[in-house]
């Protein structure tokens, strides 16, 4: 694909699969203990090469057709990782949270199992109704305050860049879910989670015994 040719929306979600894959390989790298130097010029000579043609269409145009665009979430947490690998990971936790519980209520709705569908909430500049997205609005709103009474500068940024990046359409999704929460970073927060619970159990358990 001609990168001319591209719409904003377009160039947005293939940046993201190619961030999304020099993250991966720089992670990679750092576990194999490769010099920092050496790892992020090898990720962004990865992150350059991912946007050329190989027989018509370029790697992050494949990948990006397998797992469709990374929410404004996603994209935040893989750009903060970039610029410090080592961040504090109490910042990391309650955006991890909020996904988690967020994406088992919302999945397994959204495809039929349960009396409501909540992806339709996130239709707001189409939807008809003033009550759900009022509604959906409000608690959006209710936890950017928390964050900011906490101190979760992350998940500040995740809600307001999400909400922004809504209203500007930039990307090809209109429903501000897809801003909010994609299937990877569920997937991640889940085994994230489920690794960070089992880790305190065997401690616990090490700790008593």
């Amino acid at each position: 694909m001609n990168p001319a040719s591209m719409s904003l929306q377009t160039m947005i979600g293939l940046t993201g699969i190619s961030l999304l894959l020099s993250v991966i390989l720089l992670r990679l790298l750092f576990l194999f203990k490769f010099k920092k130097q050496s790892s992020y010029l090898l990720s962004i000579l990865f992150f350059t090469i991912s946007f050329i043609s190989f027989s018509g269409d370029s790697i992050n145009f494949y990948i990006r057709g397998l797992i469709n665009d990374l929410s404004i979430t996603t994209l935040l947490l893989l750009i903060s990782y970039v610029i410090e690998p080592k961040a504090n990971k109490s910042q990391m936790l309650p955006i991890l949270i909020l996904v988690l519980i967020t994406g088992l209520f919302f999945y397994p709705t959204a495809l039929g199992f349960g009396p409501v569908d909540p992806y339709s909430w996130g239709f707001i500049n189409k939807n008809h109704g003033l009550f759900t997205p009022i509604i959906f609005i409000l608690i959006l709103m209710t936890l950017m305050f928390f964050a900011l009474l906490k101190h979760y500068s992350l998940l500040l940024l995740a809600l307001v860049f999400s909400l922004l990046a809504y209203q500007m359409g930039l990307l090809e999704s209109r429903n501000l879910w897809d801003y909010l929460l994609d299937p990877l970073i569920f997937i991640y927060a889940l085994f994230a989670l489920s690794y960070r619970l089992i880790s305190l159990l065997i401690q616990t358990i090490q700790h008593q015994s």
